[in-house]
């Protein structure tokens, strides 16, 4: 499950926003704000600069989020014993059971298509899912847009 979780939440897709069930888990919470509840439930703990990695976000942007997340109480941060500059999020246990709740609704949905897979055809969907992402983060080739022609009369 951990694989199929960070292949999507890479990509910038938001699973749960797909699932009906996931409405009612914290209506007060963003998509982004339970991606990240999840990202630290499955890591346990992580920098800035890793939250805004698997989130696919700017600093600023994971930045805020957490922010967010502290002051309801689903988050605490702290600075690292090692070095001072770097920021460690940690689940309190609020943001925990709201995570756990989420991770098994997202187990849920990983056991309908499954269910709904034979092993030949999961396998397949698993391979074509990682090209699939593999393609997603490839950076398109830089190229100068095309120039237009006006006529002027």
């Amino acid at each position: 499950m951990q694989q199929w979780f960070e292949l999507f939440f890479k990509n910038g897709l938001r699973p749960l926003s797909m699932l009906p069930e996931a409405l009612h888990i914290e209506p007060q919470l963003t998509g982004s704000d339970l991606s990240t509840l999840l990202l630290l439930h499955f890591h346990k703990r992580l920098t800035m600069s890793e939250m805004a990695e698997y989130l696919g976000a700017p600093l600023s942007t994971a930045t805020s989020i957490a922010k967010r997340l502290v002051r309801k109480g689903y988050i605490y941060r702290e600075k690292s014993t090692h070095d001072q500059r770097i920021i460690i999020n940690r689940l309190t246990e609020e943001g925990e059971s709201v995570a756990q709740e989420a991770a098994g609704t997202m187990q849920t949905m990983f056991e309908r298509v499954e269910n709904a897979l034979s092993p030949e055809e999961l396998q397949q969907f698993i391979r074509l899912s990682l090209k699939v992402a593999s393609a997603l983060q490839q950076k398109p080739a830089s190229s100068k847009p095309a120039g237009r022609t006006i006529e002027i009369e």
